[in-house]
Parts: C-alpha cells; sequence; structure tokens
C-alpha cells in the first residue's frame, strides 16, 4: 500500500456511517484518522468539516461520485438507513447516502460491488452490515483493532495488491488415446524480463552498469493495472561513479492508460531536456531508455561531500509531530526553500508544475540548497485525487483540473514548509497562522506563506513572491 514513506499514490476513500451513538462516532473518528495519518490513505470523513458553513448535499453526491472506495461502516442504524428504512440518530445527509448507494448498486451492481466495502469497527456485529450490500455473497472486513496487520487485507484491496498473483497459464497438452492424461505447465512463449527495477539488481541503462539500491525504492500499479511504476535509487558501478534516481514504467497491457503513462514520461523528458542548464534546483536529465516494455527516465541524484555518497532529502529535515524547528534549522530550511521556489518557477514559465512535491522527491544538499529528484506530475494531465496526501491543494482533493497549476505547486510548497518550521502538515480544512505557531518566523515570510495556502489558487502569490518573501532573512542566521 503506498504511503508517504514511499511517496506512492494513494486511493481516495470516504467513509459512510450513521450517528448511533457518541462512542460509535468517535471509533469511526478514530478508523479514518488512523487510515489517513497512520496509513497514508486518503480518507474523507465530514466530521472533520463540521465546523463549516457548506452545501452538504453536493458535498455527499460529489464524496460519493468522486472516491475510489466507500467505506461502509456497519451498525444498527447504518442498516436501517442504507436499506430503506427511517433512522433513528441524526446526521447531516444519511438518508440521502443510503438512497445514492442503493441507486449506484441499481445502476451498476459490478462497479458498486467493487468500490462499496463494508467494514466492521471493533465492537460492531457483522449482522449489522446492510442487507443491500450482499454480506453473505460479497463479503465484509472485520476491523479487530487499529493497527496495519489487522487492516492489511483491507489495505490490499485498496492497493489492488492480492496475497498471491495469479501465475500465467500453461500449455494444456490433450492425451493421446488410451494414455492417462497428463497436464504439461510450461512458461507462456516471450521474452524473459529484463532490465525491471529490483532491490540489488544489477541493469544497464544507456551503456552504463547501475546497482540498485533498497532505501528508495517503491512499485505501484496504475488504476488498471495496465502499467507497473517503479522508482529507485541506483549506484553507477565504476568508472563512473555517482547516484542516479530512476523512475520506470512497465506496460503490462496495451491500454490508452499504458499509452497515456509513456507518453506523459515523454513529455517530462523533454520538458528535462529544455530546462536543462538554466536553473539550479532542477533535475539533471541523463536520458529516457525504452527496451520493449518497459521505459525508465535516468536522472541525477546530487551527492554529499561528507558521506562520499549521494545527498540526503528533506525528509531528514521533517520534525517529529509537534516538534518545532529550532531557529537555526528554521533559517535554514527558508533560504533552502527559497531557491526551490525560483527553480519551479523556471519550471512554470514552461507552462508546467510539478503537482507532486514531497520531502521524499527533494535532495538537500550540504549547502543548504534543494534540488527536485524528477518533475513530477509535470508531463501528465490532471486527475482526480492526485498529489500527495498532506500536502495535496484544495483544487486537487476537489478534481477542479482548470486550476491545477502553478498556484497548486505555491500551495504545496508553503504546505511542505509549513510542516517542516511546525511540525505539523497545515490542517485540509484551513491552517491556523504560521505566525501563531512558531514566533520565530519573519514576518513578511509568515504572511506570504499564509496566503500561499489559501483555499483558492487565485488568492495565492506567484512562486516568485513567495521566494522573494523567504529569502528576506538577516544576512547571518540566528
Amino acid at each position: 500500500m503506498p504511503n508517504r514513506g514511499t511517496g506512492g499514490i494513494s486511493p481516495r476513500v470516504y467513509l459512510s456511517y450513521a450517528e448511533d451513538s457518541p462512542d460509535h462516532v468517535d471509533s469511526v473518528r478514530r478508523f479514518a484518522t488512523f487510515l489517513r495519518a497512520e496509513l497514508g490513505v486518503d480518507a474523507e470523513l465530514d466530521a472533520w468539516y463540521a465546523t463549516e458553513r457548506r452545501d452538504w448535499v453536493a458535498w455527499t453526491v460529489r464524496q460519493l461520485r468522486d472516491a475510489d472506495f466507500v467505506l461502509a461502516v456497519a451498525s444498527p442504524d447504518y442498516k436501517r438507513i442504507a436499506d430503506g428504512e427511517p433512522g433513528t440518530s441524526s446526521g447531516r445527509t444519511r438518508e440521502l447516502e443510503g438512497a445514492l448507494i442503493r441507486d449506484n448498486l441499481a445502476r451498476n451492481v459490478p462497479e458498486s460491488t467493487r468500490r462499496v466495502l463494508s467494514v466492521v469497527l471493533p465492537g460492531g456485529r457483522a449482522e449489522d452490515v446492510p442487507d443491500c450490500l450482499r454480506p453473505s455473497s460479497t463479503g465484509y472486513h472485520l476491523i479487530a483493532e487499529y493497527t496495519r496487520g489487522a487492516l492489511e487485507p483491507l489495505l490490499r484491496v485498496l492497493a489492488g495488491a492480492p496475497l498471491h498473483e495469479k501465475p500465467a497459464r500453461g500449455v494444456f497438452m490433450a492425451p493421446a488415446p488410451g494414455v492417462d492424461p497428463v497436464v504439461v505447465v510450461s512458461p507462456p512463449a516471450g521474452p524473459v524480463r529484463q532490465g525491471v527495477l529490483a532491490v540489488g539488481e544489477d541493469l544497464v541503462l544507456g551503456g552504463v552498469r547501475y546497482l540498485v539500491d533498497g532505501s528508495h525504492w517503491a512499485e505501484e500499479p496504475d488504476r488498471d493495472h495496465s502499467v507497473i511504476r517503479r522508482r529507485a535509487r541506483a549506484s553507477a558501478l565504476d568508472p563512473h561513479d555517482g547516484s542516479v534516481w530512476l523512475r520506470q514504467l512497465e506496460m503490462r497491457h496495451h491500454t490508452g492508460v499504458a499509452e497515456s503513462a509513456f507518453a506523459d514520461l515523454r513529455r517530462e523528458r523533454e520538458l528535462l531536456t529544455a530546462l536543462a542548464g538554466g536553473t539550479s534546483g532542477l533535475p539533471e536529465p541523463l536520458g529516457l531508455f525504452r527496451d520493449g516494455p518497459l521505459a525508465t527516465l535516468v536522472t541525477r541524484w546530487p551527492s554529499s561531500r561528507p558521506v562520499d555518497g549521494p545527498a540526503g532529502t528533506l525528509a531528514a529535515a521533517v520534525p517529529a509531530p509537534g516538534e518545532r524547528t529550532d531557529p537555526w534549522r528554521m533559517w535554514q530550511i527558508l533560504r533552502g526553500v527559497a531557491g526551490l521556489c525560483r527553480a519551479l518557477a523556471a519550471l512554470h514559465a514552461r507552462g508546467a508544475a510539478h503537482r507532486n512535491l514531497t520531502p521524499e522527491v527533494i535532495a538537500r544538499l550540504d549547502d543548504g540548497r534543494l534540488v527536485l529528484l524528477d518533475l513530477g506530475l509535470a508531463g501528465s494531465a490532471p486527475r482526480g485525487g492526485e498529489g500527495p496526501g498532506d500536502y495535496r491543494a484544495p483544487e486537487q482533493r476537489r478534481g477542479r483540473f482548470p486550476t491545477l497549476g502553478a498556484a497548486t505547486d505555491v500551495y504545496q510548497v508553503a504546505a511542505l514548509t509549513h510542516h517542516l518550521v511546525t511540525g505539523f502538515p497545515p490542517a485540509p480544512a484551513g491552517a491556523l497562522p504560521i505566525g501563531s505557531r512558531v514566533r520565530a518566523v519573519p514576518p513578511r515570510a509568515a504572511a506570504a506563506l499564509d496566503a500561499s495556502l489559501a483555499a483558492e489558487p487565485g488568492d495565492r502569490p506567484a512562486m516568485n513572491d513567495l521566494a522573494s518573501a523567504l529569502a528576506t532573512l538577516p544576512a547571518t542566521a540566528p
């Protein structure tokens, strides 16, 4: 299951439930918080927005429509509402949710069966799963406790990661007359997969041999499983020195989604080539290599002299929850982020935006400068649910594609900086003024960061303006 630690794309999940009792509501909230904060699932819960005045009917319809999965939390009142009977508990749109779920089932049973998953929380009863969700024939997820191990079966469904992969079908040979039946299984015809990114593998790209290391390796399928996405750091073997960042696609099936993914990688390579050498802080391209179903984009991973090896990433600077950054580190971070802003502004000048900024894809040089390892989603068209969970801009959560762009990067840079300085990512419903959390942040920088976290993209400053505000620091560190 991809999470914040691996930088993977998380499925968007909406929790549908009834307010049977305060204890039940609290359990639902704990479940949603565990999914989001501990497991990296992009979970949505109406309770997190309870203080906002909004059109709850429109909000509910949008959540049920846009979610990759709907988790239907079993309870006596939820069963009554979902099965079309009057409920006894209060709630904003519970009867509407039940009606929409039944309507979706009637319109498309296979798709609704895949998307709507019944869950029974600790202390709940399986008999409270709604009859319309067919618990006897489709099953349900019994959550014994809020741990990763207890939720692994549910996570595998959300991630599309089966416990056992179905093997390729071999060749069946019909028996000759009069002899006992014999089934011979042999590998399917076709070339053996070589060059696949795997920890410890030695592969050749562009005539250079690389050894893949496991510290940054990750793999996840695309939504229709026609493409496998991998990424890893690798070390160039003698006589070449240094490390590289590898992002690889493997086409499993020729589909529109797969072809689009390969085209996106080519566009990113073209952007990297156009930007090369013009602005510090941008990835250095080393090539895009295609070998049958595999395409691998190679960019340089900056090095560090003190460790005589690859530089670390900004992930090492992320404080523990609630840990505030001391003034010296804050000064270094703000100066580094100011340079990163200028690099992103150069990308924006090309009409593209990163849209997937996380500490894991930003290298930190010995002198504190920050360098992007890749261009994120710059080569791809916007899609619902894109972007990193903790730093996802409001327009990415809402799926407002026309507004995705440079302002999205402004929000993500500010969200990431907020996390580095305060110890917490900004709340999706709106962050408190950063100066109220950390008084040492210079006033101009604090005001620019607050403005950059505005809900509406048009209310945010330009990236160069944010860079200027963050660079207005004392000549010497505090």
